[in-house]
């Protein structure tokens, strides 16, 4: 879960509805995959970077060689995704989702089915195309955040008196932006935009907005903005690590690692539970605490481990319950939790060890008659405990 949610937060996701003005689309559908990761329509090509396997792919776009934006497609899409100024569209109809048996492609050959649109010419000879990316899209609270705006003359005349204003959201911004330029058709333009998160944080995510003007060839003025969401990294990281194997009686070691990787303190509330059938040893809990629940703030890129031990009362395979982090930001409460695959595996009785037996002796003639055969071979020996 913890994967797709990251998946999803690396791309910009930009999804929009278009008006009653009822463009025309020159529409096609494609085939991407691993061993087939781009396509390319027009001026426009999109190359597959990743694949979830649980029916989503990550695409990068760009126009004639300049990269424009990227997106998520996911399977049976109900919403088209625009990109360049909603002059394309795309939208995922089958993508490889494990889940789905039979599925589209496979989990070592994922694929996906898209349907990839873009408007047809615009009787319009003068127009410009605006975009917005960032290096990432999570930072810590002390990292710069670089903006790149890419203004692109897609028209078939040159255009005059190009204006950028950038809406920051409460971000700090470094250095001016260039005004009062002119684009000759089929020519870029690229600036970045530095910036950095103000020191009275209010929230957790800030938008950049960047509006344009310019005047066409008609002497008329026209405004284009896109924008693009940038988030802090949420500051804890929790690990469980325990004893995976034991013997009923035997004495289990579980300990809880959690660091704070921001530059700010953040205080803690940590919980964790025994997994059935294991009782906890007393005294063995860190701060000599009674049960498994803790307060406390964590520094700066600080790191505490808290332990305790525990005693296993049945054979099996028992479940690790996760731990859970808990603390809160700007008025918002988040949880952050260790993985819930581990096991614990508790054995009554037997014991698998290594056993190295000696190589065998050349055999006789006598013993050669002998339908016996002598061998070496390495075993695992069974021993009682």
């Amino acid at each position: 879960m913890i994967k797709r949610i990251l998946f999803l937060a690396f791309f910009i996701i930009t999804i929009a509805f278009p008006t009653a003005s009822a463009t025309e689309w020159d529409s096609a559908t494609f085939t991407l995959s691993l061993e087939n990761p781009a396509v390319s329509k027009g001026d426009y090509t999109i190359n597959v970077v990743e694949f979830d396997g649980y029916g989503m792919v990550g695409i990068n776009v760009s126009c004639n060689g300049v990269f424009i934006g990227n997106t998520v497609l996911a399977n049976n899409d109900s919403n088209w995704n625009y990109l360049d100024n909603s002059r394309i569209r795309l939208k995922g109809i089958n993508v490889t989702d494990q889940r789905i048996l039979p599925m589209y492609g496979s989990v070592y050959s994922p694929g996906a089915e898209i349907v990839f649109d873009t408007e047809k010419s615009s009787k319009n000879p003068g127009s410009l195309a605006l975009s917005i990316s960032t290096d990432k899209d999570e930072y810590l609270i002390d990292q710069q955040i670089i903006a790149a705006v890419l203004i692109r003359n897609i028209g078939e005349v040159k255009m005059d008196d190009i204006h950028l204003d950038v809406v920051t959201d409460g971000l700090t911004i470094q250095g001016d932006l260039p005004s009062g330029f002119s684009l000759y058709e089929g020519t870029y333009r690229s600036e970045d935009i530095k910036l950095r998160f103000p020191a009275a944080l209010q929230k957790g995510f800030y938008n950049i907005s960047v509006n344009m003007s310019w005047i066409d060839a008609h002497g008329t003025r026209n405004f284009l903005t896109e924008s693009n969401t940038v988030r802090i990294t949420q500051p804890i990281k929790i690990f469980k690590s325990t004893t995976n194997e034991a013997h009923p009686g035997q004495t289990v070691y579980t300990s809880i690692s959690v660091v704070n990787i921001q530059s700010r303190p953040v205080r803690i509330r940590l919980d964790d539970a025994l997994p059935i059938f294991f009782t906890l040893i007393n005294g063995t809990v860190t701060d000599n605490k009674p049960d498994l629940d803790w307060e406390f703030v964590l520094a700066p890129r600080e790191r505490r481990v808290l332990s305790y031990q525990m005693i296993p009362e049945q054979v099996g395979a028992h479940r690790v319950p996760q731990a859970h982090a808990t603390w809160n930001l700007w008025g918002e409460e988040y949880t952050n939790s260790t993985d819930s695959d581990n096991v614990i595996a508790i054995y009554k009785g037997v014991s698998f060890l290594d056993r190295n037996f000696p190589e065998a002796t050349p055999a006789s003639e006598a013993e050669v008659a002998s339908p016996e055969i002598s061998m070496s071979a390495k075993i695992r020996s069974a021993k009682q405990m």
